[in-house]
């Protein structure tokens, strides 16, 4: 009984050298080396997260340590030449983009005068095309565009010329139209208010164009008188008289 006694306390006693050692030894890094000029890897607990870490032999990087990292001076001055070359570039691409909008801007003004100039021609020569085709062709053309009978065109022709004499710019500024202010013009001589009030849609809204101005002069006769037979004006037989 004794010598177990004895037994159980000696091997209490090396038990308790053993078992700090053994804890200490088990609480340390796994530092071997390997092979010679290899690596091996280390598993370190931080902040709750695992990471592996490269070391060599039994070395270990510091805690917070940069690695400097050397740059040829040869690839600075190639990067230093890359960006200069892109900022040249970037502002020949601005001057070209510049001098395409200026460019696009002159064809633009061109092409606008261009035009201008031939809707110019067409008015001139839509103008000297009605003044060659002289009273004749400016009644004809008023009984187109009015789609009034045929047997219009006699007394129509003798109002023009009992009231203009077949001037479309004729201007009357002395009889009782003129004294109230608004003075008769053109071809049938109509105030403004009576050419605007009877114009001839698709005619100008010039009162000395003469087909408009007659179309005016039709539109108004119809709406006052029904038929020009009734216009005494427009009788060659008869005194002339304003309609």
């Amino acid at each position: 009984m004794h010598m177990a006694r004895t037994a159980t306390t000696a091997l209490s006693s090396v038990l308790a050298l053993i078992m700090p050692a053994a804890i200490a030894f088990k609480g340390m890094a796994d530092t071997r080396p390997g092979e010679a000029g290899t690596r091996t890897e280390e598993t370190v607990a931080y902040a709750g997260e695992i990471r592996a870490h490269a070391v060599r032999g039994t070395r270990r990087t510091p805690t917070g340590q940069r690695r400097k990292i050397r740059v040829a001076r040869d690839a600075l001055e190639g990067q230093a030449a890359t960006f200069v070359a892109a900022g040249l570039t970037e502002q020949r691409y601005e001057a070209a983009a510049r001098a395409s909008r200026s460019s696009s801007q002159a064809r633009t003004a061109a092409l606008e005068r261009q035009r201008a100039e031939r809707r110019a021609q067409r008015r001139e020569a839509a103008r000297r095309q009605l003044e060659a085709a002289g009273p004749a062709g400016w009644i004809r053309a008023c009984l187109r565009v009015t789609g009034v009978p045929g047997h219009w065109y006699g007394g129509l022709w003798t109002i023009a010329r009992r009231e203009s004499g077949f001037d479309p710019h004729a201007f009357n500024g002395w009889d009782a139209n003129a004294a109230s202010g608004e003075p008769s013009r053109g071809l049938f001589q109509t105030t403004w208010p009576t050419f605007r009030a009877h114009h001839q849609s698709g005619t100008s809204w010039d009162i000395n164009d003469p087909v408009a101005n007659c179309a005016a002069a039709v539109n108004y006769i119809k709406s006052q008188y029904g038929d020009i037979a009734r216009v005494q004006q427009a009788n060659g037989s008869s005194a002339p008289k304003g309609y």
